[in-house]
Formats: C-alpha cells, sequence, structure tokens
C-alpha cells in the first residue's frame, strides 16, 4: 500500500476525530480525563502519523495507520457489544466506559516510549520490496511486549485503569498471543473469566485487522 494512504487533511481530521472521542467518552470522569489529554498533548504529533503495524499485509502500515485502527476497533466494540445483547450473553458487568478505555488503548503501546517512536521508516529496499516491512522497530526501544509497553505508558501519565480494563487490554490479542493461555483455556471453574469484555475487545479488534487487510489487498489488486 502506498505510503500515502492518507491526505494530510485526511491525517489532521482523523487525529482531531479522536481527540473529540476522548473527550467526548469520558467526559463523566475528570481525573481520567485530564490524564489523559495530557498523555495525548504529549504524543499528539506522534500519533497523527503512527502505523498500526510494520507489514504491509499486516493492517494499516501506513501513516496515521494507528489512528485508524483504533477508531475501528472503537466502533466494532459498540456493534459487538450490541450484538453480545442479542445473542442473550451477560455483559452486565461491563460498563461504557471501561469498553470504550480498553477498546482505545488496547495498542496504546505501539506509540513506543515516552521520548521515542516505536516504528521507523525501514532504510532496506530489499526488505520493502520482497517482504513488505514497510517499518522497524526502533532500536533505541528498551524492549518490552506491546501490553507491557501499554501499561507503562497509562502509568507514566498517572492513568488508572481497573482490574477489570487490566485483564481487557491483556487479553486483546486473545490466543495470538501464548501468554494469554492461562487466562483462556483454564479448566478450572473458579479460574475462568468473570467478564465478557476481553472476548468482546478480541473478535472487535480481528474483525478491524481482517477490514484493513481486505482494504490492502483490493488496493493492490487495482
Amino acid at each position: 500500500m502506498n505510503i500515502d494512504f492518507f491526505e494530510p487533511t485526511e491525517l489532521k481530521k482523523n487525529y482531531e476525530d479522536f481527540r473529540r472521542r476522548v473527550n467526548m467518552y469520558f467526559e463523566n470522569n475528570p481525573e481520567r480525563l485530564s490524564c489523559l489529554n495530557k498523555m495525548y498533548d504529549h504524543f499528539e504529533e506522534r500519533m497523527v502519523f503512527t502505523p498500526a503495524s510494520s507489514y504491509e499485509h499486516y493492517h494499516n502500515a501506513f501513516p496515521g495507520g494507528y489512528i485508524d485502527h483504533v477508531m475501528r476497533v472503537i466502533d466494532n466494540s459498540i456493534l459487538t457489544y450490541k450484538l453480545y445483547i442479542e445473542l442473550g450473553l451477560d455483559v452486565s458487568s461491563i460498563s461504557k466506559e471501561s469498553l470504550l478505555f480498553c477498546a482505545m488503548h488496547h495498542d496504546l503501546g505501539k506509540l513506543g516510549s515516552v521520548d521515542e517512536d516505536m516504528y521507523i521508516i525501514n532504510d532496506s529496499d530489499w526488505h520493502i520490496k520482497n517482504q513488505g516491512k514497510i517499518y522497524t522497530i526502533n532500536p533505541n526501544l528498551n524492549y518490552m511486549d506491546l501490553n507491557t509497553r501499554t501499561f507503562y505508558l497509562l502509568n507514566h501519565f498517572g492513568i488508572k485503569c481497573s482490574e477489570e480494563e487490566w485483564i481487557g487490554i491483556k487479553l486483546t490479542d486473545g490466543l495470538y498471543d501464548d501468554d494469554n493461555k492461562k487466562y483462556l483455556m483454564t479448566y478450572n471453574k473458579s479460574q475462568t473469566l468473570k467478564t465478557s469484555l476481553p472476548h468482546i475487545l478480541h473478535q472487535s479488534d480481528i474483525n478491524a485487522a481482517r477490514f484493513e487487510y481486505e482494504r490492502w489487498e483490493n488496493f493492490k489488486n487495482k
């Protein structure tokens, strides 16, 4: 996919829409909203251009891909939540704020560290041409897995999350993350998930990624 998938005006519009959502979703929690706005003020320029992945055939490996993906996961989470209700599944323990908070921050670690981008443009034409590896991981970063970096950034900016929200974000990748097996494949009744939040988030995320993959395939084959 063309590295300039979004026009500059679209990048600006998407970012403004994202910030509008932050203020709308958390207006009833002033303390959380203040910390979120502090974090997003800090990351403002970086967020506009951050991709959602490094390989073109993954999803949204282009400037602005991160925000586009996150907003799609938010929209999907609302639709999936409503579907769960229609299917007769119990969502009584899930607050709207927690659902939106987790969807909005499930990939937060992709922004990088407080001071450094996670993704940088790959300077290897061979890898771009032959592997579709548009970006590479910034070698200046300390190694952290995505969830660890996500929770580090939330903590750094004083953004608290509930136990349910922690579990929701942690398990968004489902069984694609081997570390999640002990949460999702337990045979001990007392250890089974007490909330459907992780399932809603996982379905919302993989559907977003699938849409973005199909969009890339359609664009590539034009």
